[in-house]
């Protein structure tokens, strides 16, 4: 299936390029048919492949993206938190959904900016975001930075690499798992500085 979206894509317009990229990362929000990084770098390289400008293909897939995440959100306030407990309780994800609002309880929004470079919770940020209400306009400088530092790390990386597509995709692999691990021992770091300042604070009560 990915190499006919491939040949697909490689016989349309650069112009027609971009919108597709823009329109899928919507979809992929909403729906994720494959790992966003994978798509994002595969759109990514065929765009190099295309000629195409770095700048335009990564600004249509983070507007693409942040509207997706809109969508979700949005949908996420309407029906609530406990609609959306009730589904991931059943999806065997309600630990994750735990461990990110009492991250968000304590840090805000940085929880939150934080937890999109983190496997496991990245994807339940946004509807988590929506069932807690968190305020439209933090949640979306949150994505909206977010995804332009991600996907354009990742757009960079494949217009870099150049012309072989396994490369790619084993260097967004690695790359992936480091950002993972920074996020994480990020995550870590504000949890023990969290800590370590209620403490001081009952010390001086």
């Amino acid at each position: 299936m990915m190499d006919a979206v491939a040949t697909w894509l490689a016989s349309i317009p650069i112009e027609a390029l971009y919108l597709v990229l823009g329109v899928a990362s919507v979809i992929e929000n909403i729906f994720p048919p494959v790992p966003a990084d994978v798509f994002v770098a595969l759109g990514s390289f065929l765009a190099a492949q295309r000629g195409a400008a770095l700048l335009p293909t990564v600004a249509s897939i983070v507007i693409g993206s942040t509207i997706g995440a809109l969508i979700v959100y949005f949908i996420a306030r309407r029906l609530g938190a406990e609609w959306l407990h009730a589904r991931l309780k059943k999806a065997g994800m309600a630990g994750y959904e735990e461990k990110l609002t009492v991250a968000y309880g304590n840090y805000g929004t940085l929880a939150l900016f934080v937890s999109r470079f983190v496997p496991g919770i990245r994807a339940l940020v946004t509807p988590v975001a929506g069932a807690l209400r968190v305020p439209v306009g933090r949640f979306f400088v949150v994505i909206l930075v977010a995804s332009s530092v991600w996907y354009g790390v990742i757009g960079g990386l494949a217009y870099k690499v150049g012309t072989d597509w396994e490369d790619v995709r084993t260097r967004i692999t690695h790359l992936g798992r480091t950002v993972s691990l920074v996020a994480a021992l990020v995550a870590v770091l504000l949890a023990l500085g969290f800590v370590m300042l209620r403490r001081r604070r009952r010390g001086r009560d």
